[in-house]
């Protein structure tokens, strides 16, 4: 019986360190993905129009006040003129609920948000014009530290 425990106890080990090695490999994955999409340049895909996103600090800090800046190129700056600009902070691992930020208009074309990821790790800004009714969105990925 002492063989019979001794070996489930064993393979509950090589379970729990194979769950625990593949957690490790994963998040390095998700992280250098998290680092090749905010490289990406984001974009609202309805006007194709390309959106110049800055965060200030790099990487964000945990519950504190952290700065995104969003540009839209000057050619395009009119045709958002009299949108309301809003930044929703999600994370995408986890299923915690949506925090919105609402943008300030700074001058044309130029928009800033005080942000405040509340955990550390991975976070998606999915930035919002909302124009004549109609909202358009593009994502920014980022990610948080202590």
């Amino acid at each position: 019986m002492r063989k019979s425990v001794a070996l489930r106890l064993s393979c509950l080990l090589l379970a729990l360190f194979a769950l625990i090695g593949c957690a490790s490999q994963d998040h390095a994955g998700h992280a250098s993905t998290a680092g090749t999409q905010q490289a990406n340049t984001p974009m609202l895909e309805e006007l194709s129009i390309p959106l110049q996103v800055a965060l200030d600090p790099s990487p964000a800090k945990n519950v504190q006040e952290n700065t995104l800046r969003i540009t839209v190129p000057a050619e395009h700056a009119a045709k958002l003129e009299t949108a309301t600009v809003s930044v929703s902070l999600t994370m995408p691992n986890m299923d915690h609920g949506a925090i919105v930020f609402a943008a300030a208009k700074e001058k044309e074309g130029a928009y800033v948000a005080q942000i405040v990821p509340t955990m550390l790790g991975d976070w998606l800004a999915t930035i919002t014009f909302e124009l004549d009714g109609k909202a358009m969105s593009a994502a920014y990925p980022f990610r948080v530290e202590p």
